[in-house]
């Protein structure tokens, strides 16, 4: 027969449709000639090396599937050869023929194709599983869905609402949220623009939801039981925020809130749990801790009550036969009824031949990025559908949050400044996000993690993909989305300022573009370090910002003289140290306004490149010129400058001395205006792009 072979751990371009020998069959199994199979976030997985199949399963991806019984085991009873089913699989879907324990198998739905049948047994299993067999989601009771228009999700906003209950749903776009209204939700909260807590108690007059399905673990736990009402049940099913976070108990005991995953025991994974009460207070974990620890410790370092199932999530490929079978007979009972009478309906986006199999992998995998149609003005800038990045050994794969402008930017667009050899082609020098994925020889940071990171391109997209060394953590008292403002300002001015031209706590720096991200981040760390600091801006209201900052001289650069300016606070000397992005146009003047042993640092050229040089005054004066760019230094350089920043800056951010400025927010559809809006010059400090 033919079956997709993954032929090495890697992309969609691995699978490989070869001639393999036909599954041998069990005396309890069928043989199913598969009509289709249907995708899953584990197939993912797999391909890449990062979900083998059990033990004793096939070793080809695909978990459902539905076709004709071609042969049946001696101790096979209710299935016959030629039966239309489809099955819950270990493997082995992405073949022409598949072999399955008969409790797995369930009838065609009617009305339901053969075809579309294959897209309904790891939803409904799933689903029933976790969410009316163990968290006992009743009629008149309040469903959260994460992530609703997932399979999952499509399927468990249909059922839930079948079964009576009140259904609130979140997704990460108005489209997503229109279609989850359409399958009957109640309420649709964009999770990148709402807080789905505040939400929630908004709709439920403070109560909170009765159960959650959660996909996302540790980075939604705390807000996830903050929405629960009394005696609420939050069910893991995903990972996709991380495995470990801190539990605060106290949250647990007054409402009676129960947690429930699975965890691997042996070589299944089971609906394996432990409970302990207090005050009626439930409990639900995979470790034992003596009643004694568990009540003193009000914040609970929490792993194991997160590693549900699998990292797509469902827990129920690696469980044993007989518990899958008992899932299977309680769908049948339960959910194809409601399929039979239309309740429920399979949704099915697009189909492929088995040979592509590589194509509809690249189709669950693409993600949304801003790209550079052609060199030009704003409107090149256009969101399209683009594949998921591939990452290296040495990186981390980070899920955006948001990305914030530089002058790059726009150079880029221009069709200036291209990134560098082997970089991401999409625009954004620095972003903000959580960790989905992590290379090999990556040891410091983990799936989950809330982190910033230094980029050589690519932060205009869902995600990307970066060197571990160029990652920080979010300094504690900023958000997620301000931190994408922090990593190139900070690598910027750190490396130039103090570790090449050594500003020093008593000297004097003057900064060129005081209200630009690099010059109110430069303002905040030099005062922070003890420095005296000279600005210039172009209008008074940029003026007083940067003297709220903490400027000690703010000179507007249209109406004054900064060169007189400088040697009148100076009593003639200069000042120490410049900051400049004009390039050209101020390089003699510049000159003019150093002391002795003055440094000026170029990081800029807004007014050009070329310009006159009087070499006689830097030799009476001992001044330096200083240029550098960040993008272009090699992997290791951009390494050790963030290590010198989280050892140096991010105190500094974390004593709440220094701050992100961020002057506004725009959609990353709305790139285009982002550009206009720094082009016109009329911010002040960063402008992000929300992913």
């Amino acid at each position: 027969m033919k079956a997709i072979v993954i032929t090495t751990g890697g992309g969609p371009e691995v699978l490989q449709l070869q001639q393999v020998e036909d599954p041998e069959l069990k005396d309890d199994e069928v043989l199913i000639k598969v009509e289709a199979t249907a995708l899953n976030r584990a197939d993912t997985l797999q391909r890449k090396g990062s979900y083998p199949p059990p033990k004793g399963a096939s070793p080809y991806p695909g978990l459902e599937c539905s076709g004709t019984i071609q042969a049946v085991g001696k101790n096979v009873l209710g299935w016959r050869v030629g039966d239309q089913v489809c099955a819950l699989l270990s493997g082995g879907g992405y073949a022409e023929k598949v072999a399955v324990p008969a409790g797995q198998v369930l009838p065609i739905p009617l009305g339901v194709s053969l075809k579309e049948a294959a897209g309904l047994p790891e939803v409904a299993c799933t689903v029933w599983s976790t969410v009316f067999m163990m968290s006992r989601l009743s009629a008149g009771e309040t469903f959260l869905v994460h992530g609703g228009s997932s399979g999952i999700g499509t399927f468990a906003i249909q059922i839930a609402k079948s079964k009576g209950a009140t259904v609130f749903v979140t997704a990460g776009n108005e489209e997503k949220l229109a279609f989850c209204k359409s399958l009957g939700a109640d309420l649709c909260i964009n999770y990148k623009t709402e807080d789905f807590v505040a939400r929630v108690k908004e709709e439920t007059g403070g109560m909170g939801v009765d159960v959650i399905l959660d996909c996302i673990g540790a980075a939604y736990l705390q807000r996830n039981l903050d929405s629960l009402n009394f005696d609420g049940r939050l069910c893991i099913i995903g990972l996709q925020g991380g495995a470990v976070t801190e539990i605060k108990l106290n949250t647990l005991f007054p409402k009676r809130l129960t947690v429930q995953g699975s965890s691997q025991h042996e070589e299944h994974i089971t609906e394996h749990y432990i409970v302990y009460k207090y005050s009626q207070a439930t409990y639900i974990s995979t470790d034992a801790p003596t009643s004694h620890q568990a009540f003193a410790f009000p914040k609970l370092k929490h792993s194991h009550i997160l590693k549900t199932a699998a990292k797509n999530g469902a827990a129920l490929r690696p469980r044993n036969p007989e518990n899958k079978a008992m899932v299977v007979n309680e769908v049948e009972k339960n959910v194809w009824p409601e399929i039979v009478a239309g309740k429920v309906k399979p949704i099915i986006y697009k189909s492929f031949p088995l040979s592509e199999a590589g194509e509809a992998h690249k189709l669950m995998e693409m993600m949304k990025a801003v790209v550079i149609t052609s060199p030009g003005d704003p409107e090149v800038l256009q969101l399209q559908e683009v594949q998921e990045p591939e990452i290296k050994d040495d990186e981390v794969l980070i899920k955006t949050e948001a990305a914030a402008l530089n002058r790059g930017d726009i150079y880029q667009r221009q069709g200036f400044y291209p990134p560098p050899e082997g970089a991401s082609t999409f625009p954004g020098l620095e972003c903000s996000g959580i960790i989905e994925a992590v290379g090999e020889n990556v040891s410091r940071w983990k799936v989950g993690d809330k982190v910033c990171a230094l980029l050589s391109g690519g932060g205009y997209a869902e995600k990307v993909a970066v060197p571990a060394g160029q990652v920080l953590p979010v300094p504690s008292g900023v958000s997620l989305s301000d931190a994408a403002s922090l990593p190139e300002v900070a690598c910027t001015v750190w490396s130039t300022v103090f570790t090449m031209s050594r500003l020093c706590p008593g000297e004097t720096l003057l900064i060129h573009g005081g209200c630009s991200g690099i010059g109110t981040f430069a303002i905040q760390i030099a005062k922070f370090k003890g420095a005296k600091v000279f600005v210039t801006a172009g209008d008074e209201r940029k003026l007083a910002f940067c003297n709220d900052l903490g400027a000690d001289l703010c000179i507007n650069y249209r109406t004054e003289d900064f060169v007189v300016r400088v040697k009148e606070e100076t009593e003639g000397k200069g000042v120490d140290v410049i900051l400049d992005c004009v390039g050209a146009a101020y390089l003699q003047r510049n000159l003019d306004c150093l002391n002795v042993d003055g440094r000026l640092f170029i990081i800029g050229s807004i007014s050009g490149f070329v310009a006159e040089l009087n070499i006689a005054a830097m030799f009476a004066k001992r001044l330096s010129i200083q240029a550098a760019a960040l993008r272009t230094r090699n992997v290791e350089e951009k390494a050790s400058i963030v290590k010198e920043v989280e050892k140096n800056v991010w105190p500094a951010i974390m004593s709440g001395k220094v701050k992100p400025v961020v002057h506004q927010r725009f959609p990353l559809g709305e790139a285009a205006e982002a550009h206009r809006l720094m082009e016109s010059g009329n911010h002040i400090g960063k402008i992000l792009l929300i992913a």
